[in-house]
């Protein structure tokens, strides 16, 4: 990075700010000034807002080349999240590692519709299928101190993550976790749960290639990856769900923009009432629901 595109010495908070959004930005990066500060908050440790209650603080050197450092990352459009090594998500912290499923803002929907639904219950027993970063299930068990839940990933990496998250949250002895490709982690003969969530892979496999390089390049491919049409996984999980949930147990699915009618027809195939779709705040289809 030249000095005039990237911060340079002797230079303050918020001129660095501004040279790191047009370094980012000339190479094409989303949201370029986000970017810069997220990733100069995460070095400083700070928040992000707090930037500008420091806007005229000289960053020293060590912190200028970290800054360099983590821009080049980025105009290589790797994702914020893995070179700050987080996320917020329902205003919580969690810790992002490659190769594990990069939890996105809509997700948040899911969180508040199952509290629509039964929120107001203090005990519930939550199952969740591919648990990426754990925050659906560590959202729900840090908001309700009654919660308790398991929740499985094939993926080594990720149930690692999650349980380290569990952790962090201070939510570790009550959710359990299984590395298992499918439910058959669990003992579907005597556990019995009031909810079973999941936010499964639904990308068709064709689509991958042509989405943003953050996602293309840098997402484990099988985080994503649902098969020709993108469902691959609804039916296993529907028809799971159906067997391990009490009677008037509830699923609630994320799923992706034109699946929303046949993920509906899965569940009524399963045995499923009460189904129900809820868009997104940008009017794209984004979960559906079904009651045992």
């Amino acid at each position: 990075m030249s000095k005039r595109s990237a911060p340079d010495k002797d230079i303050s908070i918020v001129e660095s700010i501004k040279l790191a959004e047009g370094y980012l930005a000339a190479r094409g990066v989303p949201s370029a000034r986000l970017s810069a500060e997220l990733i100069l908050s995460n070095i400083l440790g700070c928040k992000r807002l707090d930037l500008y209650l420091r806007f005229d603080e000289k960053l020293s050197q060590d912190v200028l080349g970290r800054f360099r450092e983590a821009l080049k990352k980025r105009a290589e459009r790797v994702p914020v999240q893995l070179i700050t090594g987080e996320t917020e998500f329902y205003s919580l912290p969690f810790k992002v590692s490659e190769g594990v499923f990069i939890p996105r803002p809509e997700t948040e929907l899911l969180v508040e519709w199952v509290e629509e639904i039964i929120g107001s219950e203090e005990t519930v027993y939550f199952l969740e299928f591919g648990v990426g970063t754990g925050v659906i299930s560590g959202t729900l068990a840090k908001r309700h101190e009654g919660w308790r839940g398991v929740a499985f990933d094939v993926s080594v990496e990720a149930v690692s993550c999650a349980r380290a998250n569990m952790l962090s949250l201070g939510v570790a002895d009550r959710v359990a976790f299984a590395v298992s490709d499918g439910f058959s982690a669990i003992d579907c003969e005597s556990e019995r749960f009031d909810l079973v969530v999941s936010n499964p892979p639904y990308i068709p496999a064709g689509e991958i290639s042509r989405l943003e390089p953050e996602v293309a390049r840098y997402e484990a491919r099988e985080a994503l990856d649902g098969g020709a049409d993108g469902l691959r996984f609804y039916p296993e999980i529907c028809s799971s769900a159906f067997r391990l949930l009490k009677p008037g147990g509830v699923v609630v699915l994320e799923i992706g923009h034109g699946q929303m009618a046949p993920v509906k027809d899965i569940l009524k195939q399963a045995g499923f009432k009460e189904i129900e779709g809820r868009e997104d705040y940008n009017g794209f289809e984004r979960l559906v629901k079904g009651v045992k």
